[in-house]
């Protein structure tokens, strides 16, 4: 037989029970409503997100084979296939993919004879502040390249400047331009150590280093100060 203060312990429980339970009514009578319409909120936001990175990546998928099938035309020389793609990418393409098309469309421009149309292509994307960085300093070389005959000298090494620093990705290219810039400056003082420091790059191009080793030892720099380690052979 139960003892008084065991029956008095299970009464207080079924009290604290129907309470809690009575609480928990209450709650959910006056909050329900807006828990299951937050629910319903947070599926379908949900939903909607990963619809849209799934159709994100699809027509991602779609648009890089597109790019990769107008390159394939263009490496087989039939450009005019190529150039309605690369025409479309570079209005609606995602960034990347539409900066890389009106990249292509300057290039070829430029191959078939075309330069002005090349050089204003270029100068475009250069001062495209939409696209990514490494693309706009791509277009930036390319630009100069093209038209550094009728750059002023002066011109040349103020838009390189900031290309023409070891470490660069660009600086063997863009310190062989300013250095011959410089030279017809008659700043032979400042375009000595700058071809200098191309032929110790090892990532520079081995082309540019032997251009540059050339130079510098017409410029009195000597040979031995040039030979080091993947460098040597360069300037004999």
């Amino acid at each position: 037989m139960a003892t008084p203060d065991a029956r008095d312990d299970a009464f207080i429980r079924e009290v604290d029970d129907e309470y809690r339970r009575a609480r928990l009514e209450g709650y959910w009578r006056r909050y329900g409503r807006i828990v299951a319409i937050g629910i319903v909120v947070f599926l379908a936001v949900l939903a909607a997100a990963l619809y849209w990175r799934e159709d994100r990546a699809r027509r991602a998928g779609v648009t890089g084979e597109r790019f990769s099938l107008a390159l394939t035309q263009i490496d087989s020389g039939n450009t005019a296939a190529a150039a309605p793609v690369l025409a479309d990418l570079a209005k609606a393409g995602t960034p990347g993919y539409r900066a890389s098309a009106l990249l292509e469309a300057a290039a070829i421009a430029v191959q078939a004879g075309d330069t002005a149309k090349g050089l204003a292509g270029y100068n475009a994307i250069a001062a495209d502040a939409t696209l990514a960085a490494p693309f706009r300093d791509l277009a930036t070389i390319k630009a100069t390249r093209i038209d550094y005959d009728s750059l002023p000298p002066a011109t040349v090494i103020a838009r390189l400047k900031r290309f023409a620093v070891p470490g660069d990705p660009w600086f063997a290219v863009a310190a062989e331009m300013t250095g011959i810039a410089q030279l017809k400056l008659g700043q032979r003082d400042a375009a000595a150590p700058l071809f200098a420091a191309i032929v110790r790059d090892p990532t520079a191009p081995p082309s540019i280093r032997n251009r540059a080793a050339q130079l510098a030892i017409g410029l009195g720099v000597d040979p031995a100060t040039l030979v080091t380690g993947q460098t040597q052979g360069l300037a004999r």
